[in-house]
């Protein structure tokens, strides 16, 4: 073989699994689907560009203890504290009844009690959701902030923490590990976790501090490539696997202040490595056996999605969630994901699963991939659709708290937005009624003396129950634009005329909204732009008031109220409100006129048109200046006015044109 043979392979591989992306990304086929059909196409089975895996072998265990590291790295205990309770219960429900589910499956269609290690092998195997493709599509869609999205990404990070249990039960569960030492086994595996654990909790701190204090920017990259592949090597070398002690390193170094620069620095290296984890993956499989087997595949790819989301879907309302909320995260969790098929390679070395079976599992599992995307977008709706056929109500007592209530104010989540508005209410002695779908916001919010109600906020008995058809505001402060959408359809059949004001968090979602009957909504996109501009502007000494007219100017713009300027369009096509009435300045001089008077003898506005809208004295600005402040020499004047204005003002401020008396 050449010497420049493997390099000449590699390359040939990362071009298809190129052009794979580029086009298959048309039809949202998600990257990992592309990298596994890639390396179907150049293994020993395709068109045989690789002859071999053993040539990208290595360097696609390196990909997998990179994204490992990565996930710890990720793997955030601060969200994990706040829904625990769900993601405990609703997670672990999920992985073992579908684990469960898919054991019985497999023991009656083989009708033989035997394969009970193949079962829950496969149904370990399939319990597993991608993390990497649903992360994506949620947030492309805006959902990762919304109560299915928070559930989903805890109940992820769950499964990616049970990864590491799994990997240590594929030998026990094989039998080549016998059950009488299995307890010594795991007392073994324990104790390695633990000094990796240990010595990764000491060194790697001291290690990126040192890289730090150096000022060496081409030191901290090699330290998280050390810090990963390290405690990998170490793992290996205490009998545990490569994987879990580079997740235990990214667990570890994630509490650190380093977490965010490691995770920059290794993440584009994780993705080009891990790619080829999944180029090899693409090797194993065999089209003749795709081709052949494919009525069996489609139908194993049916089943598990229909298993995966109806058990997820009963795990999380068995932890206390709303149907719609279980339902929009069990679909979203219908895929195998990518850590499967680390546990699968696991299965296939011990002797878990032959080369067939392996061929079926892993195929019907990347075809659940490909679905996904077109799984995320129908979840919302069918997750509503069976909401409403089940009329998942609140409890009767919202109805009977708030049945007395009238001209009040109903507020739709109960986050930041929610709790401030809330406040400014109270102040202002102005009843209202929160809905809200977080259990343990409700309880606390109880705790307080506020009158919040566990609802869903897009189910009109929900709302008929906060007293919709008798409010004088609906208020959405919802983090999930979908339900907002739902919330403002069903807020429009109850009452039409309620003026209805929604938080949205981008301009095009906000505008949407307004079409659809919204009386005011606020992106919080435009928002925050604003205050940036604002705030910028402001210490660049331009008076408030000035900042104002341009604020609600740029505001009316963006709502379609003004043609906003083209790039590179002059100045002065500004909004008229600014280019037919623009503002000046005027210094004055010793010998002006208007020296030593106050504004209300100068009287500018009745006598000129012009306005004084700010005037600067010795280095300080006042906006809206009083009649009665006396002008000095060296003071500058801020006019506001057409240009005849100005020239009338300047004149009778310098005292041509018979201004002295």
């Amino acid at each position: 073989m050449p010497v420049h043979a493997p390099l000449a392979e590699l390359v040939l591989t990362y071009a298809i699994a190129l052009v794979f992306i580029l086009v298959l990304s048309r039809i949202r086929i998600p990257p990992i689907v592309s990298f596994i059909v890639a390396g179907a196409v150049a293994g020993p089975a395709g068109i045989g560009i690789v002859k071999t895996q053993d040539d990208v072998e290595m360097l696609a265990e390196m990909g997998i203890v990179l994204l490992l590291f990565t996930v710890g790295l990720e793997f955030s205990l601060t969200e994990i504290r706040r829904i625990w309770r769900k993601v405990l219960i609703g997670g672990t429900l999920q992985i073992g009844v579908t684990a469960a589910a898919i054991l019985l499956l497999v023991l009656a269609i083989s009708g033989s009690a035997s394969m009970w290690r193949l079962g829950l092998f496969a149904g370990l195997f399939v319990a597993l959701s991608s993390t990497a493709i649903v992360l994506k599509e949620l947030g492309s869609r805006n959902q990762l902030d919304s109560p299915h999205g928070r559930l989903v990404v805890g109940v992820m990070l769950f499964q990616d923490l049970c990864i590491v249990v799994l990997l240590l039960l594929v030998p026990i569960l094989s039998g080549r590990t016998p059950l009488s030492v299995v307890p010594e086994v795991l007392a073994k595996a324990g104790g390695a976790i633990g000094v990796v654990a240990i010595v990764s909790r000491f060194v790697l701190p001291v290690l990126f501090r040192l890289v730090a204090r150096s000022g060496r920017r081409e030191a901290f990259p090699l330290a998280v490539v050390l810090a990963s592949i390290g405690t990998a090597w170490a793992s290996s070398l205490l009998g545990i696997s490569m994987a879990l002690g580079a997740f235990l390193g990214g667990l570890v170094l994630a509490e650190s202040e380093y977490s965010h620069q490691a995770y920059a620095e290794i993440r584009p290296l994780r993705d080009i490595l891990a790619g080829l984890f999944f180029i090899s993956l693409g090797m194993l499989v065999d089209p003749t056996v795709l081709l052949g087997q494919f009525p069996v595949i489609l139908g194993i790819t049916v089943l598990l999605v229909v298993v995966k989301a109806t058990v997820a879907t009963a795990a999380f309302l068995a932890a206390a969630t709303s149907l719609r909320v279980a339902a929009t995260a069990g679909i979203d969790l219908a895929q195998v994901g990518e850590f499967s098929f680390i546990l699968g390679r696991s299965g296939l070395d011990v002797g878990l699963l032959n080369a067939s079976q392996w061929q079926l599992l892993l195929a019907a599992s990347i075809a659940t991939m490909v679905v996904t995307p077109a799984l995320l977008g129908a979840a919302p709706s069918v997750g509503s659709w069976l909401a409403t056929k089940a009329k998942h109500t609140p409890a009767d007592e919202a109805d009977a708290e708030s049945s007395h209530l009238s001209d009040h104010v109903v507020i739709l989540g109960f986050g930041m937005g929610g709790q401030l508005l809330g406040r400014a209410l109270r102040q202002l002695a102005t009843p209202y009624v929160i809905l809200d779908l977080n259990g343990a916001t409700v309880r606390q919010g109880r705790k307080d003396g506020e009158s919040i109600f566990y609802g869903d906020a897009t189910n009109e008995d929900a709302l008929r129950s906060a007293g919709v058809e008798r409010a004088k505001a609906v208020v959405g402060v919802l983090s999930d634009p979908y339900a907002a959408a739902r919330a403002l359809s069903a807020i429009r059949a109850i009452n039409p005329s309620v003026p209805i004001i929604l938080r949205m968090r981008y301009k095009s979602e906000a505008e949407t909204a307004m079409r659809q009957g919204a009386t005011v909504a606020v992106a919080e996109e435009m928002e925050a732009s604003l205050e940036v501009v604002a705030q910028t502007i402001a210490r660049l000494d331009v008076p408030g008031n000035v900042i104002d007219v341009l604020l609600d100017s740029y505001r009316r713009e963006s709502m379609g109220m003004r043609t906003v300027r083209a790039p590179g369009q002059p100045l002065d096509s500004l909004p008229t409100a600014i280019s037919k009435a623009p503002i000046a300045t005027h210094a004055l001089d010793t010998l002006d006129w208007a020296v030593g008077r106050t504004l209300a003898e100068v009287n500018l506005r009745a006598d000129t048109g012009a306005l004084v809208i700010a005037v600067q004295q010795g280095g300080r600005y006042t906006t809206s200046p009083p009649a009665d402040l006396t002008l000095s020499s060296g003071d500058v004047l801020y006019l506001l006015g057409d240009a005849s204005d100005i020239m009338l003002a300047r004149r009778r401020l310098s005292g041509d044109g018979g201004a002295r008396s």
